[in-house]
């Protein structure tokens, strides 16, 4: 298969995309340069979705895929998107040439599509408006061409993003990579599909000989359990795979995320305590204001009391003494005071019984009786003006315990206002945790996390149903007793036929093992930068029918374990290892790189662009940018080889791609 031509209308940043990728059997490279974010990966997806189709549903879908400068100006009604790729294949050794169209279009809202194969001369179309059977004849019809030249589920292995191919170099995935391309690129699989059908007919034959109708119908019972647990098993291998292929293309990204939402929680934490802290110290402040408020309300209860009580305590001292005094003196007579209330409830009663009485003055006759007492001028009062209650008043000024809570809050002011100080650098530093804050979105842990639980289910149910399949074919064995033992020619190589296949493809399998592991063995030496020259052999050891494992020896004899490559010599590998089952494969597809150098160092790109590029493919198609092929060196060393050049333009404005025929100003001939 090659590819002659591409061309997109509409298509993302693409408004027009015209390009010529033909090529020659001496230039077998188109290389296609631009910087980030210029439409590269887009031209990469425009060949991808030109042979495959473009899911778009919704009126939302054709707005991502629409070329937004153009519906800006111009809008989405009646136009399409349209992807249009030319190539040829080989029809029984022939060349031949096919153009496939696909248009996608908006119409009220709803889209249309359809689809267009011209296989020199004989077209092909249908599209929404077909009546779905005429549609589904020619839809398998287009599919079984395109297969042909180059499977859907083959493509990742040769249109591929050389960043990720490191990626696919773990122990948990190169082994069912390496079976499945030799199984599928080699085309060993149409011997394992021979195997099941063997398998089939001769399970239907031996049910038609057995004699008892009942034995028969076990029989037929148990095949058909054996057939639901196998296609059971294939779709679980199926899940498996696309579990394993989901783990490993985000475990790096699961892991940074992690380490993002632990540093996140962590932050989160410091900003929780800088809030708080923050929080205390507002608290305080107020707490402070309000008690600066009440002492300056209660002013007099809290700074001329205390103050009033210092000055007159000896005085209100002396009164106390001088009370006590005469109280001491006296004994039991009674005071003043309480002569006279005495005096004056005696005369109101005698006045109120006598009339003669009712003249007399209670001061006169308190006067009288206060000149009668025995020692009266020792307990004389020098303090008449003052009664028991203001005496106890006085007793209780001085008596009372008072902090001048002035001297109190003032020492707390000295440490509030150095709190209140510090406040606006702690906001600042709580701004700057926010902004520490990754904003990610987590949910891909909680994704990846559920899908290595799903992996774990699946493969203890992918054992359990081996296991079942194991059970009913050793009981249909069982069976082969009953069979009555009647020469039967076409049933005798029947029963061989099943085991001609497997071992057939075991013997194939053998060969091509011997021829990878050779060439493997090769190209490591040639472009394994680290371990140039010194690769002893390459091991492909095929443990079952599903796995083989794939190992590197040094020439002293020890392994050197994938796990301790870095990513550069992971990509090294699998770059080769592509190459190899290319080379060994059924199919001759072009080769399609985006990001051509990956993760590679200066030495092993220069040892790519020289002994990998020039004869990976008898068409192979660069992405690339000029930090990855420089314009300076790079460029000249497969100038030789270089069919065209393409120069990727964004512009911003316009929001589209502009193409120039040189490498980012460099042409072929200069």
């Amino acid at each position: 298969m090659k590819i002659t031509h591409i061309y997109a209308e509409n298509y993302k940043t693409y408004r027009r995309l015209d390009l010529d990728l033909s090529a020659d059997e001496d230039r077998p490279i188109i290389l296609i340069g631009g910087g980030n974010g210029c439409g590269k990966t887009t031209l990469f997806d425009a060949i991808y979705h030109a042979l495959y189709g473009l899911e778009i549903k919704t009126a939302r879908q054709f707005d991502e895929y629409f070329n937004a400068g153009v519906k800006l100006e111009q809008g989405v009604d009646n136009k399409s998107i349209v992807l249009e790729i030319s190539f040829s294949g080989l029809v029984l050794g022939n060349e031949t040439p096919y153009k496939l169209k696909r248009s996608y279009q908006l119409i009220d809202g709803k889209v249309r599509w359809n689809v267009e194969l011209n296989m020199n001369g004989n077209r092909f179309t249908y599209g929404i408006v077909t009546p779905a059977a005429q549609r589904a004849d020619k839809e398998e019809m287009v599919n079984k061409i395109i297969a042909a030249n180059l499977p859907s589920e083959l493509s990742n292995y040769f249109l591929f993003d050389a960043m990720k191919t490191s990626e696919l170099v773990k122990e948990e995935q190169i082994s069912k990579l390496i079976m499945k391309n030799i199984n599928s690129v080699m085309g060993f699989n149409k011997y394992y599909q021979l195997q099941e059908a063997a398998d089939t007919l001769l399970a239907e034959k031996k049910a038609a000989k057995l004699e008892n109708e009942k034995q028969r119908q076990e029989y037929e019972q148990l095949g058909h359990q054996k057939q639901g647990k196998e296609a059971e098993l294939k779709q679980l291998r199926e899940d498996y795979e696309k579990a394993l292929e989901y783990s490993n293309d985000n475990r790096d990204r699961y892991e940074q995320l992690k380490q993002g939402r632990n540093a996140d929680n962590v932050t989160r934490d410091r900003i929780n305590k800088q809030k708080e802290i923050i929080k205390q110290v507002e608290n305080k402040a107020g707490e402070y204001r309000e008690s600066v408020d009440k002492v300056v309300k209660d002013l007099e209860l809290n700074v001329l009391f205390p103050a009033l009580a210092h000055r007159i305590r000896p005085e209100v001292e002396m009164i106390v003494s001088e009370r006590k005094r005469l109280a001491e003196e006296r004994g039991e007579e009674i005071s003043d005071e309480q002569l006279a209330r005495i005096t004056r409830d005696i005369v109101d009663y005698l006045a109120e019984k006598y009339k003669e009485l009712a003249g007399v003055k209670v001061d006169d006759v308190v006067r009288h009786m206060q000149k009668g007492r025995k020692h009266g001028d020792v307990l004389a009062e020098k303090y008449p003006y003052l009664n028991d209650a203001n005496v106890e008043v006085l007793e209780k000024l001085i008596s009372d315990a008072y902090v001048n809570q002035f001297l109190q809050l003032d020492n707390e002011r000295e440490s509030i206002d150095m709190d209140v100080a510090e406040l606006p650098h702690k906001r600042e530093q709580l701004q700057n945790y926010e902004r520490e804050l990754s904003g990610l979105d987590y949910n891909l842990i909680t994704t990846y996390e559920d899908n290595e639980k799903n992996m774990k289910e699946l493969n203890g149910r992918i054992s359990e149903t081996e296991r079942e399949i194991q059970r009913l074919t050793d009981k249909i064995a069982t069976f082969d007793y009953d069979i009555p033992q009647i020469p039967d020619p076409q049933y005798d190589m029947l029963c061989k036929l099943p085991g001609y296949f497997k071992t057939l493809a075991a013997k194939l399998l053998a060969s091509k093992r011997r021829n990878i592991e050779q060439m493997m063995k090769e190209q490591l030496n040639l472009n394994l930068v680290v371990y140039a020259g010194v690769i002893g052999r390459v091991d492909l050891s095929a443990e079952n029918g599903e796995e083989m494992t794939f190992k590197i020896y040094h020439q002293n004899g020890n392994e050197i374990y994938l796990s301790q490559l870095n990513a550069g010599a992971k990509q090294t590998v699998m770059q080769v290892l592509l190459k190899v089952l290319y080379e060994l494969g059924d199919y001759n597809p072009p080769v399609m790189i985006d990001t051509v150098m990956g993760v590679l160092d200066k030495e092993s790109r220069e040892v790519i662009l020289e002994h990998y590029f020039p004869d990976l493919a008898h068409q192979t198609i660069l992405l690339s940018t000029d930090t990855e092929i420089t314009t300076e060196r790079d460029f000249k060393k497969i100038a030789p080889f270089v069919a065209k050049t393409y120069t990727l333009h964004r512009d911003k404005e316009a929001q589209c791609t502009n193409i120039t025929n040189d490498y980012f100003g460099i042409t072929i001939n200069d």
